[in-house]
């Protein structure tokens, strides 16, 4: 027994002696651990937030080549593609690193890890799609050769029938780079869904600005292609004299595109054209102002740009112009921007050079004003008219991007508008600012449209200022109180004797007005598919007039507690103030954009 009793005695030191050099040994390994632990945590969050800096760099640079690309800067393109390629590299090398390679297969730790590795993917996708457009832009040509016929357009043809080709090359790249993000942009960690959700919404942005490029490149392609026969009908729109489309159409042109050549074969003001055989009867408010038959002059009664343009394609051909395939109408304001793109404009007959800064107040005089007047009396308007397309048609290389601004700016404002007769060619235009066509009221919606009635300039003072408020009754329904001011600033001259406005407001189907009784409000059949009212306003010189329509909306608009609201402005009236008021929100109208959507909850 005592034997039994020492060994287990032994047994137990032997035991404690084993535990406690266990003990001992394990102390340094525990820190070491967790000193490696640490150092690799450390290195994961290293790689991590190297890794998302670098792409936060990458989108920033292929957002500045996108916004390059837009105004044909193709050498700033390629500069910022570059910098995206070398942020991008860096990017991959965090996301290959061991500590991210160890952690991507492991669920949701590794989430960070895979996010980055598909960001990156996404990345180079985009890049890929960048350089494949830039090199397409790149391969435009900088100006046409002056040919017999007009400028020889086969390489703008050629151009356009390759970008067409790089465009759905490029959206491949980034459908592919939108598929690669749709995991992380899910996911339920902010610090991974964010920055995908970012990087998602650049590539989308990106897909929507090739969308657009699309419809331009195949009118392009469609126009200098060799077996093209184009005549357009060149609209010149002064917004001094204020139209619904516009402003007052005072010259034309025709610009001829046949067999892969382009010219302006004449510019000459509408007056000279005869009256039209057979007369086109004009609408019943136009008809009452008119001393002579409906002309081209005032074809623009509509602000519906396409009912404009084929309105004005008949009645030129009534007026002895003939048949035509398309209509392009520019303002004034879309030519200077053109001119100041061009460093200004020098011409045949006249010393000073026409430059952007004040352009609308040169043409005024050189038209109008000047005595004697010149013979014939538009020979300014008609000299820059030449010299403007020929300058365009032979453009160098280091005034694109200025141009390309220009054009993208009055497109934008409504400037610039396109018509074609050819149902295929005008279905290219319709989802584009370009086609000025008038969406559709399926909720609430408004446009002021206001017409100078007096053949005078009174525009060139004259501003507008509109605000619309929408309240809702006890029973629910929608109130609508439109209240415009005119001011006419100017000083009493031959152009500014009064300003004579027939004002209307385009309100959705269904709209009643709530003071049917008012003699100077006149509620007018509908316009297509607007309700229209309508009121005459007389404003002398250094005076100002308020008038309102206060009307009760359809039941439809706002059902359900949500209402939705279509603005248009006006072409022309960029000085013109907008404003809207809905509960507590109140919102200015953006005067470089015609069309405002508004959205909100009512309470």
């Amino acid at each position: 027994m005592p034997s039994h009793r020492h060994r287990s005695h032994g047994h137990r030191r032997r035991r404690h002696r084993r535990h406690r050099r266990f003990r001992v040994t394990t102390g340094p390994t525990l820190v070491l651990v967790t000193i490696a632990g640490a150092a690799f945590v450390l290195l994961t969050a290293s790689s991590l937030v190297h890794g998302r800096r670098n792409l936060l760099l990458v989108r920033g640079n292929l957002t500045a080549a996108r916004q390059a690309l837009t105004q044909r800067d193709d050498g700033g393109a390629r500069a910022r593609l570059d910098r995206a390629a070398a942020e991008l590299a860096s990017a991959r090398s965090a996301a290959s690193a061991v500590p991210l390679r160890l952690l991507r297969p492991i669920p949701l730790v590794g989430s960070p890890a895979r996010a980055l590795s598909a960001a990156v993917t996404a990345g180079t996708e985009g890049l890929a799609a960048g350089r494949v457009i830039a090199d397409a832009s790149s391969s435009f040509p900088t100006s046409a050769s002056a040919t017999v016929d007009g400028h020889d357009l086969s390489a703008f043809h050629d151009a356009a029938s390759r970008s067409e080709a790089a465009v759905g090359d490029a959206d491949r790249h980034l459908a592919a780079a939108s598929v690669r993000l749709s995991g992380p942009a899910g996911a339920m960690l902010p610090p991974v869904s964010k920055p995908a959700k970012a990087m998602r919404a650049e590539i989308e942005a990106g897909r929507r600005q090739l969308a657009g490029l699309l419809p331009g490149l195949k009118v392009l392609g469609d126009l200098t292609g060799p077996d093209s026969d184009v005549r357009l009908l060149l609209l010149s729109q002064d917004t001094l004299e204020l139209r619904p489309s516009g402003g007052f159409i005072g010259s034309y042109g025709i610009l001829r595109f046949s067999h892969g050549t382009a010219r302006l074969e004449k510019f000459q003001a509408t007056e000279d054209l005869p009256d039209p055989s057979p007369p086109l009867p004009a609408p019943p408010s136009l008809a009452t102002y008119l001393v002579r038959p409906w002309t081209l002059g005032n074809a623009n009664w509509s602000p519906d740009f396409p009912a404009t343009a084929t309105t004005a394609a008949e009645l030129f051909r009534r007026q002895g112009g003939g048949d035509v395939d398309g209509v392009l109408a520019l303002t004034e304001l879309a030519t200077a921007r053109l001119v100041g793109a061009l460093g200004g404009v020098q011409l045949p007959s006249y010393a000073k050079p026409v430059t952007e800064d004040g352009f609308e107040t040169r043409a005024v005089f050189e038209v109008e004003l000047k005595r004697p007047l010149d013979v014939p009396r538009k020979k300014f308007l008609i000299e820059l008219a030449d010299a403007l397309f020929g300058r365009l048609f032979d453009l160098p290389a280091d005034k694109l991007p200025a141009v390309a601004d220009a054009v993208r700016r009055s497109v934008g404002a409504g400037d610039v508008q396109l018509w074609f007769r050819d149902p295929a060619r005008q279905a290219l235009l319709v989802t584009g600012d370009v086609a000025g066509t008038l969406p559709p009221p399926d909720a609430d919606f408004l446009m002021i449209v206001d017409a100078n009635m007096t053949a005078s300039k009174a525009n060139l003072a004259t501003t507008k200022q509109v605000d619309y408020r929408v309240e809702r009754r006890p029973d629910g329904r929608l109130v609508g109180h439109v209240r415009v001011e005119v001011r006419n600033e100017g000083e009493a001259s031959p152009i500014n004797p009064l300003y004579n406005s027939y004002l209307r407001v385009y309100v959705p189907p269904g709209t009643e007005l709530l003071n049917p009784g008012d003699p100077t409000v006149t509620a007018l059949l509908r316009d297509g598919r607007y309700q229209v009212f309508a009121q005459q306003v007389f404003v002398p010189p250094k005076e100002q007039r308020v008038v309102g329509f206060d009307y009760l909306l359809p039941a439809s608009v706002g059902l359900g507690g949500t209402y939705r609201l279509t603005w248009v402005r006006q072409v022309g009236t960029g000085r013109d103030s907008l404003r809207l008021a809905v509960d507590a929100t109140s919102v200015e109208l953006d005067p470089g954009h015609r069309l405002f959507g508004f959205v909100k909850r009512l309470r």
